[in-house]
């Protein structure tokens, strides 16, 4: 049985963001530091955690703060993101586990926050061998997950697992919550962009998941989900899929602002650069499709607390939109990096220049497949030209 956490920390989004400013300083010190470190360094996740910042969207019940859904990941990494893209990709990524984790059963919820609220959870959604079958009870589950950003700090973790019965393909995928020790990290994060974030693999050597600890995400469409009776408010009642890629992409919006600002504090310092109208012409059409990009995201981040509250509908239409702007917003932000990196030059390749490290932070997040525009585009021309889905691979 499970038991409510008396909320006494209960702060506004106005609060964590402040909190989030002053990490700044500390967050821009230390970029260097996680990518070699190729993992955000411990104090700053401890720094986060004192903060709040993994509570942002996690149930009121269990403490958190159950603060409006898009428009905090939009706010917080817009702060974040200035100073280091991979502590604000761990920062939401991290945080986001905290609204899955709210859908899936009470037990399960019992299981990870019962004795400590503070407790993370990291995820892993692409399976490379990963698998599961039917057993008593539950499920057997066992192979290889890719890119879980930030496994090294947590301790429990959700796995997106095919399960199949006999020798037929796998029909469903379950979300399947495992504790350490019965998965490990296999270290594997040797990357060009995002090296902070620890995205590594995870294996599973095989183990039992009780049916109270899986979730089938394709109910999570706005219909009351298993853990609507202990959180009942809205932002765990949203359909799942379609606003997902917030948690993915809204760190491209700080990332490319804190890219802005850097070129500008670099040419300020060269004033016959400085003076060229070229690179004016630069700043002016980046910054312009970074603050469209911020617009569409809060835009659609309204959209959903106004429609949230009413628990939908939510049409074919409005969820194709939701994904198509995510990934154009992500695409408008990586057009703005891309423009600064071209115009510095040799001083634009070097190791501590901040633009080149925003060059290769906002391409990892456009990497994602919730942001590749290719993908996202399609379905949203489909639904309003009225053909059918294309089948799902």
């Amino acid at each position: 049985m499970t038991t409510a956490r008396m909320n006494t920390r209960q702060a506004t989004l106005e609060d964590v963001v402040a909190r989030a400013v002053t990490l700044v300083p500390k967050l821009r010190d230390r970029a260097s530091h996680a990518e070699n470190l190729r993992r955000v360094p411990d104090e700053t996740m401890q720094e986060f955690l004192d903060a709040g910042l993994f509570r942002v969207l996690q149930p009121k019940h269990w403490g958190g703060y159950e603060l409006p859904y898009g428009r905090t990941q939009t706010e917080l990494c817009n702060v974040l993101g200035k100073a280091c893209g991979s502590s604000a990709w761990i920062q939401c990524v991290v945080a986001c586990h905290a609204w899955c984790l709210a859908m899936f059963p009470p037990e399960a919820q019992d299981a990870v926050w019962g004795d400590d609220s503070d407790t993370l959870v990291a995820s892993a959604f692409s399976f490379s061998t990963g698998r599961g079958r039917p057993v008593d009870g539950g499920y057997f589950i066992e192979g290889n997950w890719q890119f879980s950003s930030g496994s090294t700090a947590c301790e429990w973790i959700i796995l997106a697992t095919p399960i199949f019965e006999g020798d037929a393909p796998p029909t469903r995928s379950l979300w399947c919550l495992v504790q350490r020790p019965n998965w490990e990290v296999v270290d594997t994060w040797y990357a060009a962009g995002l090296k902070g974030s620890a995205s590594n693999d995870i294996h599973v050597a095989g183990t039992f998941v009780p049916e109270a600890f899986t979730l089938n995400t394709m109910e999570c469409d706005g219909r009351p989900t298993p853990g609507s009776a202990l959180n009942p408010g809205y932002n765990y009642r949203l359909p799942l899929w379609s606003v997902f890629p917030y948690n993915v992409s809204t760190p491209a919006l700080g990332i490319a602002r804190g890219a802005i600002d850097a070129y500008v504090e670099y040419m300020g310092s060269r004033p016959d650069r400085a003076n060229m109208v070229q690179r004016q012409m630069r700043i002016s059409e980046s910054a312009a499709e970074v603050d469209a990009a911020e617009a569409l995201w809060l835009s659609n981040a309204a959209a959903l607390e106004r429609i949230g509250p009413s628990f939908g509908p939510w049409s074919a239409t409005f969820t194709a939109k939701l994904r198509r702007d995510v990934a154009f917003s992500t695409m408008l932000c990586t057009r703005a990096v891309d423009r600064l990196a071209a115009a510095l030059g040799a001083h634009g390749m070097m190791e501590d220049t901040p633009v080149q490290r925003a060059f290769r932070d906002v391409h990892g997040v456009a990497n994602h497949g919730a942001n590749n525009w290719d993908l996202q585009a399609v379905p949203y021309a489909r639904e309003v030209l009225g053909l059918p889905p294309l089948p799902r691979r």
